[in-house]
């Protein structure tokens, strides 16, 4: 297994560089839940699903002292973590490291550094889907983001019409809608980072005509998101949204996101 910070090697011949066995690259995940209760009433309610705490992960890397403040230097930066044996990437934020001498003058450091995952998930490269046909009031779009184990809460989506009457929803009941109509010069784009909505003319990702004031959005954590959906088996994981319209004429869906991976 090899290790990346940055796009350079934590296993670097050249420097020693050898991250040990006594690592901890899974991270602990503890989910963070709001509880009402209800006085005269035993237990709680939960108002929404949970969501993860910031988790961390450790490694512990072995270098000859000679090389430990360039190794020291690198993992303080933080950055862009990956692996060959996990999906994805991780950006993450340095907490501590801690060094531990062995050896005649301690020649020979393992150094314990913890790192923080502030978006609590690895990321895949971005995909854009192949534009799905509307063909029907109601069509179901799988096989998205395919191999996600965590909601998805960034993607885009992109209507290009003639639709009216729009709503998206995902498998988890997250859900937008859209109340004006998209002709069919038009691509309406829903960014769903920021709830916001875009019109443009011209095939493109970016820019257009703001119209977040007709788009409405929510779902269990307020939010739109794309969660994992299972189909034959639990290893099969896939987003699948269900694009509703009033009408519709040579209309279609796409989505654009980088699948989210437990840590």
């Amino acid at each position: 297994m090899t290790y990346r910070l940055n796009g350079i090697s934590l296993e670097d011949a050249r420097f020693g560089w050898v991250v040990r066995s006594r690592s901890k690259p899974l991270a602990d995940l503890s989910n963070v839940l709001s509880s009402l209760r209800r006085p005269g009433r035993h237990g709680a309610v939960s108002p929404a699903p949970g969501v993860l705490d910031v988790p961390t992960t450790m490694l512990v890397i072995e270098t000859p002292r000679a090389h430990l403040r360039t190794l020291e230097a690198l993992v303080r930066a933080g950055g862009v973590l990956d692996s060959t044996y996990e999906p994805g990437e991780s950006v993450v934020e340095f907490v501590s490291c801690s060094p531990s001498g062995r050896g005649g003058a301690d020649s020979v450091v393992d150094l314990s550094v913890v790192f923080r995952v502030p978006a609590a998930s690895a990321r895949g490269p971005l995909v854009t889907t192949t534009a799905a046909a509307l063909s029907a009031a109601s069509v179901a779009v799988g096989g998205l983001l395919s191999g996600l184990s965590l909601e998805v809460q960034d993607a885009i989506v992109r209507v290009k019409g003639a639709v009216t009457g729009l709503q998206v929803t995902d498998s988890s009941g997250a859900w937008f809608t859209y109340t004006g109509p998209v002709t069919a010069s038009q691509w309406l784009r829903f960014e769903s980072a920021t709830g916001r909505a875009f019109l443009t003319t011209t095939d493109t990702w970016t820019g257009g005509t703001e119209v977040s004031g007709a788009a409405d959005f929510g779902g269990p954590r307020g939010a739109f998101e794309i969660a994992p959906a299972w189909s034959n088996s639990p290893a099969e994981r896939a987003g699948v949204l269900t694009v509703a319209t009033a009408s519709r004429s040579s209309a279609s869906v796409q989505v654009r996101g980088r699948a989210a991976y437990l840590i």
